[in-house]
């Protein structure tokens, strides 16, 4: 079976800057805080939470949850509020961090974080066992998880898990049962792709994966970029 060895530190969030700032510092906290969420604006693996505020302050600065040597992130309710991109788990996951413990989680960013690989939980009985050096089986933090979200984290993400699954993998047209169809319905049967974790079930809840027929992406952040680099005079 395989296991996640969270060998480095467990980073606290806080609305408390002096209690973020100590464990910056190097110190380890003994209690949990009263928690936190993702920062709202992450630059990548030098600056995961940086948008993170409390009293006033913004406590982490470049680089400091990678130097720190944190591999575990707890916080409190609602965690990822605000952090619709997967910028924010890539951030995160780069500067080190492999499992976030909260109390809940915005669902957005649960879907990021799944397709990344970063692995979640709301089980605060894993901190002590962490801290006694205890790794922690992978089936155990996705037994809760839907057929296709567990296989995506126990092969790394969603990219890793497609190069070994879906290869050649082809549309497996259902042809129904003669019951009436929405056409939400029709297009899903007709679209369905069958692999090692969907199964055959197009049954309402359930996950599966399908072939798109167009491919669209809405990005207003670059437009900005790019007119912010013209106003500045840079090139």
């Amino acid at each position: 079976m395989k296991q996640l060895n969270l060998s480095g530190r467990i980073l606290f969030l806080s609305t408390d800057p002096d209690a973020i700032e100590r464990q910056l510092a190097g110190a380890d906290l003994t209690q949990e805080t009263d928690g936190g969420r993702a920062a709202r604006r992450c630059r990548l693996d030098r600056v995961p939470y940086l948008g993170l505020r409390a009293s006033e302050r913004n406590p982490f600065g470049i680089d400091a949850v990678r130097n720190g040597g944190f591999c575990v992130t707890v916080a409190g309710n609602r965690y990822g509020k605000g952090s619709s991109r997967e910028h924010s788990p890539v951030a995160e996951y780069r500067a080190g961090i492999r499992l976030v413990i909260a109390k809940s989680f915005e669902r957005i960013y649960r879907q990021n974080a799944d397709n990344l690989g970063l692995f979640r939980s709301t089980d605060f009985g894993l901190i002590e066992r962490i801290r006694r050096g205890e790794a922690i089986d992978i089936e155990e933090l996705v037994a809760s998880r839907d057929q296709i979200a567990a296989a995506i984290l126990r092969n790394g993400g969603l990219l890793q898990y497609g190069a070994r699954h879906m290869r050649d993998i082809s549309v497996q047209a259902h042809a129904g049962d003669g019951a009436p169809r929405t056409l939400a319905q029709k297009i899903i049967e007709r679209h369905a792709l069958r692999t090692e974790a969907s199964g055959d079930s197009l049954a309402p809840g359930t996950d599966i994966f399908v072939r798109a027929d167009w491919h669209f992406i809405h990005e207003y952040s670059a437009t900005r970029v790019a007119v912010s680099r013209a106003s500045s005079g840079m090139q």
